[in-house]
Protein backbone atom coordinates (compact mmCIF):
# COMPACT_ATOMS: atom_id res chain seq x y z
CA UNK A 1 0.00 0.00 0.00
CA UNK A 2 2.85 2.31 0.93
CA UNK A 3 4.41 1.50 -2.10
CA UNK A 4 1.35 2.03 -4.29
CA UNK A 5 0.80 5.70 -2.39
CA UNK A 6 4.55 6.80 -3.03
CA UNK A 7 3.95 5.57 -6.67
CA UNK A 8 1.05 8.15 -6.76
CA UNK A 9 3.04 10.65 -5.68
CA UNK A 10 5.66 10.06 -8.20
CA UNK A 11 3.67 10.07 -10.92
CA UNK A 12 1.61 13.23 -9.58
CA UNK A 13 4.98 15.36 -9.15
CA UNK A 14 5.82 14.11 -12.77
CA UNK A 15 2.18 15.37 -14.48
CA UNK A 16 2.39 18.43 -12.66
CA UNK A 17 6.31 18.62 -13.51
CA UNK A 18 5.26 18.22 -17.44
CA UNK A 19 2.07 21.01 -16.69
CA UNK A 20 4.88 23.56 -15.86
CA UNK A 21 7.08 22.60 -18.64
CA UNK A 22 4.06 22.63 -20.63
CA UNK A 23 3.04 26.23 -19.69
CA UNK A 24 6.22 28.01 -19.80
CA UNK A 25 6.41 26.99 -23.07
CA UNK A 26 3.51 28.80 -24.11
CA UNK A 27 6.17 31.98 -24.37
CA UNK A 28 7.83 31.67 -27.68
CA UNK A 29 9.94 34.44 -29.90
CA UNK A 30 10.09 33.24 -33.40
CA UNK A 31 12.60 35.00 -36.14
CA UNK A 32 12.45 34.35 -39.59
CA UNK A 33 14.99 36.20 -42.50
CA UNK A 34 13.53 36.48 -46.01
CA UNK A 35 11.60 33.72 -45.29
CA UNK A 36 13.90 31.11 -44.51
CA UNK A 37 14.26 28.88 -41.61
CA UNK A 38 12.24 29.97 -38.38
CA UNK A 39 14.87 30.46 -35.12
CA UNK A 40 12.61 29.72 -31.94
CA UNK A 41 13.19 31.01 -28.17
CA UNK A 42 10.88 29.85 -25.44
CA UNK A 43 10.49 32.15 -22.58
CA UNK A 44 10.65 30.78 -18.89
CA UNK A 45 8.74 32.61 -16.04
CA UNK A 46 7.39 35.18 -18.30
CA UNK A 47 10.42 35.89 -19.72
CA UNK A 48 12.82 35.64 -22.99
CA UNK A 49 16.40 37.29 -22.52
CA UNK A 50 18.66 36.35 -25.78
CA UNK A 51 21.54 37.87 -26.94
CA UNK A 52 24.18 37.65 -30.15
CA UNK A 53 21.75 35.80 -32.06
CA UNK A 54 22.14 35.67 -35.81
CA UNK A 55 19.26 34.79 -38.01
CA UNK A 56 20.19 35.23 -41.66
CA UNK A 57 21.92 38.39 -42.74
CA UNK A 58 20.38 39.94 -39.50
CA UNK A 59 22.93 40.00 -36.00
CA UNK A 60 20.30 40.63 -32.41
CA UNK A 61 22.11 42.18 -30.22
CA UNK A 62 19.70 41.81 -27.70
CA UNK A 63 16.28 40.76 -26.92
CA UNK A 64 14.54 40.99 -24.15
CA UNK A 65 10.30 40.42 -24.14
CA UNK A 66 8.57 40.06 -20.89
CA UNK A 67 4.87 38.74 -20.41
CA UNK A 68 2.36 38.64 -17.48
CA UNK A 69 0.37 35.95 -18.94
CA UNK A 70 -1.88 34.69 -15.58
CA UNK A 71 -2.03 37.53 -13.69
CA UNK A 72 -4.95 39.59 -12.81
CA UNK A 73 -2.78 43.01 -14.02
CA UNK A 74 -3.93 44.61 -17.58
CA UNK A 75 -2.53 41.57 -19.81
CA UNK A 76 0.07 42.62 -21.51
CA UNK A 77 3.57 41.30 -23.66
CA UNK A 78 6.29 43.74 -24.65
CA UNK A 79 10.20 43.62 -25.84
CA UNK A 80 12.23 46.25 -24.77
CA UNK A 81 15.45 47.63 -26.58
CA UNK A 82 15.69 45.37 -29.16
CA UNK A 83 19.19 45.31 -31.27
CA UNK A 84 18.99 44.55 -34.85
CA UNK A 85 21.70 45.33 -37.54
CA UNK A 86 21.66 43.85 -41.31
CA UNK A 87 24.98 42.54 -41.76
CA UNK A 88 24.02 41.55 -45.17
CA UNK A 89 26.93 43.81 -47.97
CA UNK A 90 24.95 43.24 -51.39
CA UNK A 91 22.31 45.77 -52.84
CA UNK A 92 18.56 46.00 -51.75
CA UNK A 93 16.76 45.33 -48.38
CA UNK A 94 16.60 42.24 -46.22
CA UNK A 95 13.53 41.38 -44.24
CA UNK A 96 13.58 40.16 -40.55
CA UNK A 97 10.09 39.10 -38.93
CA UNK A 98 9.69 38.73 -35.33
CA UNK A 99 7.19 36.88 -33.59
CA UNK A 100 5.97 37.32 -29.70
CA UNK A 101 3.07 35.58 -28.61
CA UNK A 102 2.23 34.03 -25.29
CA UNK A 103 -0.71 31.80 -23.77
CA UNK A 104 -3.22 31.97 -20.59
CA UNK A 105 -4.13 35.56 -20.40
CA UNK A 106 -6.69 35.79 -17.81
CA UNK A 107 -9.82 37.84 -18.82
CA UNK A 108 -10.41 40.84 -17.28
CA UNK A 109 -13.74 42.10 -18.86
CA UNK A 110 -16.07 40.35 -21.46
CA UNK A 111 -15.62 42.78 -23.50
CA UNK A 112 -11.45 44.00 -24.65
CA UNK A 113 -9.35 45.89 -26.89
CA UNK A 114 -6.15 44.56 -27.98
CA UNK A 115 -3.80 47.28 -28.19
CA UNK A 116 -0.39 47.71 -29.82
CA UNK A 117 2.12 50.02 -29.98
CA UNK A 118 6.15 51.00 -29.88
CA UNK A 119 8.44 52.70 -30.98
CA UNK A 120 11.74 52.58 -33.46
CA UNK A 121 14.77 54.17 -33.67
CA UNK A 122 17.26 54.01 -36.54
CA UNK A 123 20.70 54.19 -35.46
CA UNK A 124 21.42 53.93 -39.18
CA UNK A 125 19.41 53.58 -42.03
CA UNK A 126 19.15 54.06 -45.72
CA UNK A 127 16.14 55.69 -47.46
CA UNK A 128 12.78 53.38 -47.46
CA UNK A 129 14.06 51.25 -44.72
CA UNK A 130 11.05 50.16 -42.74
CA UNK A 131 9.64 48.79 -39.75
CA UNK A 132 5.50 47.59 -39.73
CA UNK A 133 4.12 46.23 -36.73
CA UNK A 134 0.58 44.51 -35.89
CA UNK A 135 -0.87 42.86 -32.57
CA UNK A 136 -3.29 39.77 -32.21
CA UNK A 137 -5.45 37.39 -29.89
CA UNK A 138 -7.12 34.39 -29.66
CA UNK A 139 -10.03 34.18 -27.72
CA UNK A 140 -9.85 30.26 -27.76
CA UNK A 141 -5.83 30.63 -26.14
CA UNK A 142 -4.74 28.98 -29.36
CA UNK A 143 -1.07 29.27 -30.42
CA UNK A 144 -0.24 31.17 -32.94
CA UNK A 145 3.13 31.61 -35.27
CA UNK A 146 4.55 33.34 -38.09
CA UNK A 147 2.52 30.57 -40.76
CA UNK A 148 -0.38 30.78 -38.21
CA UNK A 149 -2.21 34.26 -37.90
CA UNK A 150 -4.18 35.09 -34.76
CA UNK A 151 -7.99 35.18 -35.46
CA UNK A 152 -8.15 39.05 -34.09
CA UNK A 153 -5.44 41.18 -35.22
CA UNK A 154 -5.31 45.10 -34.93
CA UNK A 155 -4.73 46.81 -38.62
CA UNK A 156 -1.10 47.48 -39.27
CA UNK A 157 1.04 50.14 -38.96
CA UNK A 158 4.22 50.91 -40.63
CA UNK A 159 7.01 54.14 -40.47
CA UNK A 160 9.79 54.33 -42.53
CA UNK A 161 13.22 56.36 -42.66
CA UNK A 162 13.40 58.82 -45.39
CA UNK A 163 16.37 61.46 -44.36
CA UNK A 164 17.81 62.77 -41.78
CA UNK A 165 20.27 62.25 -38.85
CA UNK A 166 20.86 59.80 -36.73
CA UNK A 167 19.25 58.40 -34.32
CA UNK A 168 15.71 58.93 -35.58
CA UNK A 169 13.32 57.63 -33.51
CA UNK A 170 9.49 56.94 -35.17
CA UNK A 171 6.18 56.13 -33.14
CA UNK A 172 4.16 52.82 -33.96
CA UNK A 173 1.17 54.73 -33.25
CA UNK A 174 -1.49 52.63 -30.99
CA UNK A 175 -3.66 50.24 -33.39
CA UNK A 176 -6.62 48.57 -31.63
CA UNK A 177 -8.71 46.04 -32.37
CA UNK A 178 -11.96 44.80 -30.36
CA UNK A 179 -12.53 40.78 -29.08
CA UNK A 180 -14.38 38.93 -26.66
CA UNK A 181 -13.09 36.62 -24.32
CA UNK A 182 -14.30 32.92 -24.57
CA UNK A 183 -16.09 32.67 -21.16
CA UNK A 184 -13.86 33.02 -18.12
CA UNK A 185 -11.20 31.15 -19.91
CA UNK A 186 -7.62 32.48 -20.97
CA UNK A 187 -6.66 33.53 -23.60
CA UNK A 188 -3.99 34.41 -26.12
CA UNK A 189 -2.15 37.34 -27.48
CA UNK A 190 1.31 38.37 -29.13
CA UNK A 191 2.62 40.65 -32.00
CA UNK A 192 4.42 40.32 -35.38
CA UNK A 193 6.83 43.05 -36.41
CA UNK A 194 8.42 42.62 -40.03
CA UNK A 195 12.30 45.15 -40.81
CA UNK A 196 13.07 45.76 -44.26
CA UNK A 197 16.57 46.93 -43.70
CA UNK A 198 19.40 47.29 -46.36
CA UNK A 199 22.54 46.31 -45.49
CA UNK A 200 24.68 48.28 -42.93
CA UNK A 201 21.57 49.33 -41.11
CA UNK A 202 20.73 48.73 -37.65
CA UNK A 203 17.50 49.78 -35.53
CA UNK A 204 16.40 49.58 -31.47
CA UNK A 205 13.24 48.44 -31.21
CA UNK A 206 10.44 48.78 -27.97
CA UNK A 207 7.07 47.55 -28.35
CA UNK A 208 3.69 46.44 -25.96
CA UNK A 209 0.82 44.83 -26.60
CA UNK A 210 -2.00 44.84 -24.26
CA UNK A 211 -5.27 43.97 -23.18
CA UNK A 212 -7.40 46.36 -21.20
CA UNK A 213 -10.70 46.57 -20.81
CA UNK A 214 -12.68 49.18 -22.79
CA UNK A 215 -13.47 51.46 -19.73
CA UNK A 216 -9.44 51.64 -19.07
CA UNK A 217 -8.04 52.27 -22.41
CA UNK A 218 -10.49 54.93 -22.53
CA UNK A 219 -8.98 56.54 -19.69
CA UNK A 220 -5.45 55.81 -20.71
CA UNK A 221 -6.12 57.86 -24.41
CA UNK A 222 -7.84 60.66 -22.18
CA UNK A 223 -4.64 60.82 -20.48
CA UNK A 224 -2.56 60.88 -22.85
CA UNK A 225 -4.68 63.84 -24.57
CA UNK A 226 -3.93 65.63 -21.20
CA UNK A 227 -0.24 65.66 -21.37
CA UNK A 228 -0.60 66.50 -25.29
CA UNK A 229 -2.74 69.75 -23.79
CA UNK A 230 -0.16 70.85 -21.39
CA UNK A 231 2.96 70.33 -23.93
CA UNK A 232 0.63 72.73 -26.33
CA UNK A 233 0.09 75.16 -23.49
CA UNK A 234 3.72 75.65 -22.49
CA UNK A 235 4.80 75.95 -26.16
CA UNK A 236 2.20 78.83 -26.78
CA UNK A 237 3.18 80.26 -24.00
Amino acid sequence: MQFKIFGSMVLAAAAMSLAASAAQASFVAQFEANGGPITSFTGSGGVINQSNVTVGTFDITIYDATSNSGSSNTPQISAISVGVKNTDTTVGPDILAINLWDTGFSPVGSSMTLAGSGSVTFNAATSGDSATYVSGADSADGQFSLTTPPPVQTPSYTVTYSSGGFPQTQTLVQQTAGFSPNGSNPFSMGNTLELSLAGGSNVTLSYTTTAPEPATLALLALGGLGLLMRRRKRVES
